[in-house]
């Protein structure tokens, strides 16, 4: 079955997906902020990785109902599992971290943007 609006806002308000991008968004503002001051857009990129690294949690639940929708996470299998000796289910995606990282540094210059940095 193909991903669809109600899969990925599922997945968009799991904690376990929650976490990940936390880890990956955390992970690309950092790289952000040692980048050549060359690269283009480089002040509206810092200034929002600024905002990322200072208010984290704020910008993942900003981003999250957009990002699963990105091609990236919707293109891969989301499905929800139950583990029934821990009596909890979760909703899971087969987009790895390699995946998520990447969707983030393409749409990190659009997600500044949005943040009020840059046009």
């Amino acid at each position: 079955m193909a991903n669809d609006g109600f899969t990925q806002q599922a997945l968009a308000a799991d904690p376990h997906f929650r976490q990940r991008i936390r880890a990956s968004l955390s992970s690309v503002a950092w790289e952000v902020l040692a980048e050549d001051p060359a690269t283009p857009n480089h002040a509206n990129r810092i200034a929002y990785a600024h905002q990322v690294t200072r208010q984290l949690d704020s910008e993942v639940v900003i981003i999250l109902p957009q990002f699963v929708m990105r091609p990236n996470v919707l293109g891969a299998v989301t499905s929800y599992a139950y583990d029934f000796e821990l009596q909890a289910g979760q909703v899971v995606t087969a987009a790895t971290d390699a995946d998520l990282t990447s969707q983030l540094h393409t749409d990190f210059d659009e997600m500044a943007a949005a943040a009020g940095f840059g046009a």
